[in-house]
């Protein structure tokens, strides 16, 4: 049975959002096509007509993970800048090392949770993910204060600080601990994007 392209257009992007959820939730080895499929009330045996492999689907759903709306969406918290207006950064360093994004693993950022899988896969794989992480550096970059001769530095020892410090806190098994880590790593990213550290 054949269907109109926009309904293959509209199942294809569920999918993907589906697999994106699912796969940081349980990384590429933890979820299989037949689940993805589920997801979306279908059958696996559709999967092959929207997409070649269980890669591909990975290397797109990675990608929609990685794009703005994926990486940069808010998450908790907000602080005035000097002008008392929301100073981006802040927010961004503050919701990304916050206990909400450690426990919402399925929604949160890819970087934490996909990394290691990516590192495995093709260098087609690797070549998107990057392309995307760089996109994601850019915008980090862009939040630096103004004049930075070193921003793109800044910003790739911001997020590893972030990235880093995301994932040892949903590690480790005391709480405690966990808010620790949160706490010491926001610290630190706050001091390097220029700002003071976090009395919260």
């Amino acid at each position: 049975m054949r269907y109109p392209k926009e309904q293959k257009s509209e199942t294809r992007r569920r999918i993907l959002n589906a697999a994106a959820r699912l796969f940081r939730e349980s990384g590429y080895d933890g979820v299989g096509v037949d689940a993805i499929m589920s997801e979306v009330g279908l059958t696996a045996g559709g999967f092959y007509s929207h997409f070649p492999s269980k890669e591909a689907l990975f290397s797109e759903a990675m990608a929609l993970a990685l794009s703005p709306a994926g990486t940069l969406r808010a998450k908790t918290g907000s602080r005035a800048s000097t002008s008392g207006e929301p100073d981006p950064l802040v927010n961004l360093i503050k919701g990304y090392l916050s206990r909400n994004h450690r426990d919402a693993v399925a929604d949160g950022c890819p970087l934490p949770t996909l990394s290691a899988d990516v590192a495995r896969k093709s260098d087609a794989t690797r070549e998107r993910f990057e392309d995307q992480f760089l996109m994601f550096v850019k915008q980090i970059e862009m939040l630096m204060p103004d004049g930075s001769e070193t921003a793109t530095d800044q910003a790739l020892s911001l997020l590893a600080q972030c990235v880093g410090g995301l994932l040892l806190s949903r590690a480790v098994k005391d709480r405690k601990l966990s808010d620790r880590i949160l706490k010491s790593c926001r610290d630190a990213a706050l001091k390097t994007s220029g700002n003071q550290e976090d009395r919260q």
